[in-house]
């Protein structure tokens, strides 16, 4: 299932870099890397982008890139490219830079487009690998801008889209994290989040589903009597999912990714669970759902850890009221391994 798709513009930029782009040059001190004009053209000539993905090999990440052009006395632009920016600062060329000086004597490719959030995507290659020797077979010209009527462009997209997402999971599995607690943030696109926390909605909607069929196996195999999902027909606002056995309330968390990404408690819930006894609240920890084999764990034994947490934030929200100020909607976001005691082993769904 992928997250990122490209920008309806759907153009590539084909680049050999030259010795003054990767600042390997003895004769210039060149301080940007150059791009073409005829990509990008969703953004405005003037824009000025801060930030974009890089990737190589397994490396990506989302970094400072300072996009611009350069304006003519007549008011046209020309000259799309990205600074370096400043000595010792981690940028999307001087990363690149980087790379290449460990390798000086390679050829270096770069490859750059948008994603459909208006995130710019720059791929750098070297000719010493796979990828480059399959993306030459889909695109047999460099130097040149890809565009839509380009009869190699569609097998191209398919495969660029398919390394984006495959190499960008730390993001999406960061994007779900900042997508619980912000609506805003100076990492990532407003569309991206936007996009993120539907896909949370929809991913929790997807583990009680699950949770559910699960259940209704134990009930029918009599390992339970009976259970009450509160959700089922609508979102009830109650601090917990499940009701079984008229004794245990279960609280489903979901994650499309690993067992180990952090989940979320709001104040809520914390206030609901101290008051129980360790025999009377579980998590069901439903994750790897954007894999085929969706997994379970059950986890127990979190009282002793939350009650001393909700001291803390009692304590916090009192020193924030003497200053005459209130705190409210507070989210822990804890990993499951720091919190419960007890984490049965994995069920497949």
């Amino acid at each position: 299932m992928f997250f990122f798709f490209f920008n309806s513009e759907k153009r590539i930029g084909f680049k050999k870099l030259t010795l003054a782009d990767l600042g390997l040059s003895t004769t210039s001190n060149q301080t940007h890397i150059g791009l073409y004009n005829g990509v990008l053209t969703f953004l405005d000539n003037s824009d000025v982008v801060k930030s974009a993905m890089l990737i190589y090999d397994d490396y990506c990440d989302i970094l400072p890139c300072f996009f611009d052009r350069i304006q003519n006395p007549d008011g046209s632009f020309r000259s799309p490219k990205i600074r370096v920016g400043e000595e010792g600062e981690d940028t999307v060329a001087s990363k690149i830079r980087e790379f290449a000086k460990a390798s000086p004597n390679l050829e270096w490719f770069l490859i750059w487009t948008g994603l459909d959030s208006e995130e710019l995507v720059f791929w750098l290659l070297n000719n010493e690998s796979l990828e480059y020797t399959n993306i030459r077979h889909l695109l047999p010209k460099t130097d040149v801008v890809y565009k839509e009527d380009s009869k190699e462009l569609s097998e191209a997209l398919d495969y660029i889209i398919k390394k984006v997402n495959f190499v960008s999971t730390n993001i999406q599995k960061d994007l779900e994290i900042v997508s619980q607690i912000e609506k805003s943030s100076k990492i990532y696109k407003a569309k991206d989040i936007e996009k993120a926390e539907i896909r949370f909605r929809e991913t929790g909607k997807i583990g009680e589903e699950l949770v559910a069929e699960y259940l209704e196996k134990e009930k029918n195999a009599g390992r339970i009597s009976c259970f009450e999902w509160t959700n089922k027909n609508s979102e009830s606002g109650l601090p917990y999912d499940f009701y079984v056995n008229n004794q245990l309330y279960i609280d489903v968390k979901s994650t499309m990714y690993n067992f180990e990404q952090m989940l979320f408690f709001s104040n809520q819930e914390i206030d609901f669970l101290v008051g129980k006894k360790d025999s009377e609240y579980s998590v069901f920890r439903v994750y790897d759902l954007n894999k085929e084999q969706k997994k379970l764990r059950i986890c127990n034994k979190c009282l002793s850890y939350m009650t001393s947490m909700q001291k803390s934030i009692l304590d916090f929200q009192t020193n924030v009221k003497n200053q005459d100020a209130v705190l409210q909607n507070i989210k822990l976001g804890i990993k499951p391994t720091t919190c419960f005691l007890e984490m049965q082993p994995s069920i497949e769904l």
